[in-house]
Formats: C-alpha cells, sequence, structure tokens
C-alpha cells in the first residue's frame, strides 16, 4: 500500500473502494483526480500492482475479512463504494462486513434491478445501475429524448447533451476553453465512446453527453 497513513479519523470526503476492475477503477482514479484520498482494495494482487502507479494508497485483500478491514482502520472512512458487478454473493458479503466495521456509508454497484433491490435489503445506503445507466442515456441520445440538464442529475452534477457543430480534433482541445470540471461522459460519432480520453478524435456532428456542476453545464449548453 502507498504512503499515506490510512489510519486517521477522516474528514468528510475520503473513499474506499473495493474492486477496482472496470467501473470501480474508473471510480477510484476520478476521485483521486479530483483531489479525494481513495483506498483502493481488491482481491486480485495484479489488479493492485496494476494501479499501484496511480493510487495513492491500494492493497490486496479479502474485503469480507472484518479483521483485515478493520487493521486498515475503514471505519474512519465516510464512504465506501463496492464495485464487484456480476459476482452478487461477494457484493453481499462485502457490504455486510463493512456495516458491521463501522462504514456509515456504503454505495454499490449492480448490473440489474433484481440486484439493486437484494442489495439494499442486505444493508446497502445506496445502489447504482451504471449499465443500465449508460444504455438508457446512449438510448436517449440516439433517439432525441433527452432530458435537458436542468431536469437531468447524475449524483450532485447536470449531464446535458452537446452538439460539435464545426470542429474536428481531439477531445481535449474542443473541451479547453471550458470548465475543467466538466466530463465528457461518451462521444457518439462514428463509434459510440464511453469517457472518452483527451486524444479521443471529434468530427463535426458528434453528439457529447457531458456532467459537470451546474453553472458549468449551463455555460456549456450556452456557448453554441
Amino acid at each position: 500500500m502507498g504512503g499515506a497513513d490510512m489510519r486517521r479519523k477522516n474528514s468528510r470526503g475520503e473513499f474506499v473502494v473495493v474492486g477496482l476492475d472496470g467501473f470501480g477503477e474508473n471510480v477510484a482514479r476520478m476521485l483521486a483526480e479530483r483531489g479525494y484520498q481513495v483506498l483502493g482494495i481488491d482481491r486480485n494482487p495484479t489488479v493492485v500492482q496494476h494501479l499501484a502507479d496511480n493510487l495513492q494508497n491500494v492493497v490486496a485483500l479479502d474485503a469480507t475479512d472484518d479483521e483485515a478491514l478493520t487493521s486498515l482502520g475503514i471505519e474512519a472512512f465516510d464512504t465506501a463504494v463496492v464495485a464487484i458487478g456480476g459476482d452478487l454473493a461477494q457484493a453481499m458479503l462485502v457490504t455486510l462486513t463493512l456495516k458491521e466495521v463501522g462504514v456509515r456509508r456504503v454505495v454499490c454497484e449492480a448490473q440489474s434491478e433484481r440486484e439493486r433491490r437484494i442489495l439494499l435489503r442486505v444493508g446497502a445506503d445506496e445502489v447504482v445501475t451504471p449499465d443500465i445507466e449508460s444504455a438508457r442515456a446512449v438510448a436517449d441520445m440516439l433517439t432525441g429524448r433527452t432530458k435537458p440538464a436542468a431536469e437531468w442529475r447524475f449524483a450532485d452534477h447536470l449531464v446535458t447533451r452537446w452538439l460539435s457543430r464545426h470542429f474536428s480534433g481531439p477531445l481535449g482541445e474542443l473541451m479547453a476553453g471550458y470548465s475543467p470540471e466538466l466530463q465528457v461522459l461518451l462521444l457518439a460519432g462514428y463509434d459510440l465512446i464511453y469517457n472518452p480520453g483527451p486524444d479521443a478524435l471529434v468530427s463535426p456532428g458528434d453528439q457529447l453527453l457531458v456532467a459537470g456542476p451546474p453553472a458549468a453545464v449551463h455555460a456549456l449548453a450556452g456557448s453554441g
């Protein structure tokens, strides 16, 4: 595990992410990029090694082991994210263990409405279904049914659909003139690219699904 001592009592805004493959990795990276302290946990040492250069604190252990979690001072963290989509039994056990050791808020990933209901019943405080929400966002975008930004909230952000109009070039260049707090969730052009990087190429007429603080989203929407 990386350098910071994770056993101190935290201020709100520090996170534990359990499960660092796919969704969990992206959540951990984005929280770290925003300046939050993140502890990443995964059972697979290979996954942990892969992220060692990107997360300051990452450890390989079984998150159903309450003694191992307690040794890390997990109870000091305000929020834990359980990103073990596809393994409902493991997600249930981890959720129960996190609540037992004293984590106040546990947010779980689910892959279906049935999984969401089960995880809520075993103690999850919130459950997100990223695959379902992404599919819904794509369907809304492609059929022109995306809600106005003021009506569609993603956590504490707003989400809007934005047309690139006459721009041609890398996404990072397109977004350079706007708030750095804006995040492009989807680029719909010749291909559909989820969570595109700054080097993703944008062509005139491509559509972007963009999330961010309300003021930044409204400024973007009013720019063109």
